[in-house]
């Protein structure tokens, strides 16, 4: 045999051997029909090519870890025990909430999970969310937890590191965790200063061949930052120039973000010393070890996680039982919209039944693939009666939702699989009509700078054929 043949006899074995073993492996897997057969699609006519796309993108549910994140949970028990302890008397099963209660079970909020006695800022502005950030991070005492997927060294960055500098040099406790894929530019050199001071910081994940299973795929994608256990900081916004409009390059960024003053700051920092203990091994759930939680205001609150390491994806489930019993509106903002099939169905169905539903989505993007992958939904959308509109002034980047007169969610979490299946997020539900009211105002706000997709959706030929090629692509990731 020649040479030539040699090589591609070894191609044709490697080709057969990756069939027959990740075949029965995605299969295994029982992801949704749409994602299982694009996998196998793929490995089937490009076997080498989709060996290494899901080496990086395949993997969905971190078993080994969530093995390690359970031990986590029960290393911290005695912590949480303390810190729920300080949380019972606002829990709204607490007697005399029953009217509270019955608004909650309506849109299948856990009571468990929900406390009374909070109050809420809403920032649609990256500049006022940062400024107010960095004025609570300046006024710690004790301690200041951050958690960013992105964290970027530009001036943005920079400044909030030089105020966490100074605060750990007034003996405050610092901890900074950023995800290591997402906050991969940030040189540990820029964090010298902040570490002498006695800050500390880590990675979540860090991609490296010596850790299995080797997965660029599954990110922290959460924002959080809990500050003394009184005020807490989680939403849409990461820390960069272009969160705050400064970057040229991309110019206007719209954005959500919402400062909690109560007892709901507290279950993110729980979800934070979860987080922390993942990625160091150290408990940092109380610190100090006594924290007196005072009302703030009369918002209801429930803190919602999700992620690769749990098998009920709570943000999930929430977002799609609110639409599912939504009677007056469903007016949604997403960047990046890429819907699974119960999704999009309660979507359809609810605007059949007469419910206002609104699709506020971006006309630009930093994630071209995304975005036309979205718009391969429209024409369905528009025939159901969906309301489907697209920012124009810039970025758009808020993750919001409204249901009727009381329900709102703000959080990390993209109406896509990404958020529901793949990442870490944290999302806040807040049970309020004045705050329901003031984001469908914001919401028609931004409707006027924003243009309407009207039906029928007839892109040309080409981009409905890229738009295609996108969707068909979704599911793998």
């Amino acid at each position: 045999m020649t040479p030539s043949q040699i090589l591609s006899l070894a191609v044709v074995g490697v080709d057969f051997l990756i069939v027959l073993v990740l075949i029965p492996r995605v299969v295994i897997q029982r992801r949704e029909s749409a994602a299982t057969l694009a996998w196998m699609l793929l490995i089937l006519v490009v076997p080498i090519l989709g060996a290494l796309l899901y080496a990086v993108l395949g993997v969905q549910r971190l078993r080994r870890r969530r093995t390690r994140r359970r031990r986590a949970r029960r290393r911290l028990d005695a912590s949480a025990a303390a810190l729920r302890s300080e949380l019972a008397p606002f829990r709204l099963v607490s007697p005399g909430s029953s009217a509270l209660a019955s608004l909650a079970r309506s849109y299948c909020v856990d009571l468990e999970a929900t406390t009374s006695g909070n109050e809420v800022t809403i920032y649609h502005d990256g500049e006022m969310a940062f400024q107010a950030l960095c004025e609570a991070v300046g006024q710690a005492q004790r301690y200041v937890h951050l958690e960013y997927y992105i964290f970027q060294d530009d001036s943005t960055g920079r400044a909030l590191l030089s105020l966490l500098t100074e605060r750990a040099g007034a003996g405050v406790e610092i901890r900074l965790l950023v995800d290591a894929v997402g906050s991969w530019k940030l040189r540990h050199s820029v964090l010298a200063a902040l570490q002498e001071a006695g800050g500390r910081f880590a990675e979540f994940l860090p991609v490296t061949i010596l850790r299995r299973p080797f997965s660029v795929n599954l990110r922290n994608h959460r924002k959080i930052v809990v500050i003394d256990g009184q005020t807490a900081f989680t939403g849409g916004m990461n820390i960069g120039d272009e969160y705050r409009s400064r970057n040229p390059e991309i110019g206007h960024w719209r954005d959500t973000h919402a400062r909690v003053r109560g007892p709901a700051a507290l279950r993110l920092q729980e979800i934070f010393a979860e987080d922390w203990h993942f990625a160091t091994g150290e408990d940092c759930m109380l610190e100090p070890r006594t924290v007196h939680v005072e009302p703030r205001g009369d918002v209801l609150v429930e803190v919602l996680e999700s992620g690769p390491d749990r098998t009920a994806e709570t943000i999930y489930y929430r977002i799609f039982v609110a639409i599912t019993r939504a009677e007056k509106r469903v007016w949604l903002t997403t960047p990046y919209f890429i819907p699974d099939r119960a999704i999009f169905v309660a979507l359809v169905t609810a605007a059949q039944r007469g419910v206002d539903v609104r699709l506020l989505l971006p006309s630009w993007s930093d994630h071209k693939f995304v975005l036309y992958a979205g718009r391969a939904y429209y024409q369905e959308l528009l025939q159901a009666g969906v309301r489907i509109f697209e920012y124009g002034p810039g970025m758009l980047h808020a993750k919001t939702m409204v249901v009727d007169d009381t329900w709102v969610t703000i959080g990390s979490a993209n109406m896509d699989r990404r958020s529901f299946h793949l990442n870490w997020e944290a999302n806040l539900i807040l049970l309020d009509p004045d705050i329901a009211a003031a984001m469908a105002s914001r919401f028609e706000r931004d409707l006027v700078r924003a243009r309407s997709v009207e039906a029928p959706y007839r892109p040309s030929l080409p981009k409905r054929f890229g738009e295609s090629v996108c969707f068909l692509l979704a599911p793998l990731l």
